[in-house]
């Protein structure tokens, strides 16, 4: 036989034995698919044992809300008149017209209404002499302050010592509260520390936003609203 011979008979074999095989696992599918299409009957399911005991279905689960007083660490906007909540009707042009970006809407938990705060622990009230918030209002819910003959009122300013510069150096290191406040007198030093007049401090929060502490060595104690 010759060689050419020889390996087209060796090249046949092979091929021949591939076509097998494929024949063979082609058939197997079809089986496959036709088991698949075949619908089966679904076992029924099993009866439940009965039981003595029968579990009871739980009962709902009710979350009671804690009555907080809200907005315990805000402070209502300069001029804030004693109907403030009744007469504020949440327009926000006291929050558009502060140009020191201090207020900020507040939405009530129970009623859904906004209203305008203020909080000087994180950003403090300028005290500005023209009131832009509240001259401003559309409603009088603020009142210019020579109406009400009464002035800024957010709270008072208090000292905690063991956070004042002054306190770790042990000299009159930090002035800054006594430099920033705009009212006089309001800021003495017992030593080399500061305190706060109360018959006279507004809790405009300046001193602690001058504060270089950290933490602050100044805090603003809201009056009850």
């Amino acid at each position: 036989m010759k060689r050419k011979d020889l390996f087209r008979e060796g090249f046949k074999s092979v091929f021949q034995f591939t076509f097998t095989k494929a024949d063979e696992l082609t058939e197997a599918i079809k089986e496959v698919w036709e088991e698949e299409k075949t619908p089966q009957t679904k076992s029924k399911p099993r009866a439940k044992s009965p039981t003595s005991k029968e579990k009871l279905p739980a009962k709902p689960t009710t979350v009671r809300k804690r009555k907080t007083k809200m907005f315990q660490t805000l402070s209502l906007p300069p001029g804030a008149s004693p109907d403030f909540f009744s007469l504020c009707t949440g327009c926000n042009e006291c929050i558009f017209a502060c140009p020191y970006a201090v207020l900020f809407p507040v939405t009530t938990g129970e009623s859904g209404k906004i209203f305008p705060h203020l909080d000087p622990n994180a950003k403090a009230c300028h005290l500005c002499t023209d009131w832009p918030c509240i001259s401003v209002c559309p409603e009088e819910a603020l009142l210019p302050y020579e109406l009400s003959g009464e002035k800024p009122n957010f709270g008072k300013a208090k000292a905690i010592t063991e956070h004042c510069i002054n306190e770790k150096t042990g000299e009159s290191t930090c002035n800054a509260c006594f430099v920033t406040c705009p009212i006089e007198k309001t800021v003495k030093f017992k030593g080399n520390l500061p305190v706060f007049a109360s018959s006279s401090c507004t809790g405009c929060g300046l001193c602690v936003e001058s504060c270089p502490s950290f933490p602050k060595a100044i805090q603003i104690k809201f009056k009850k609203q």
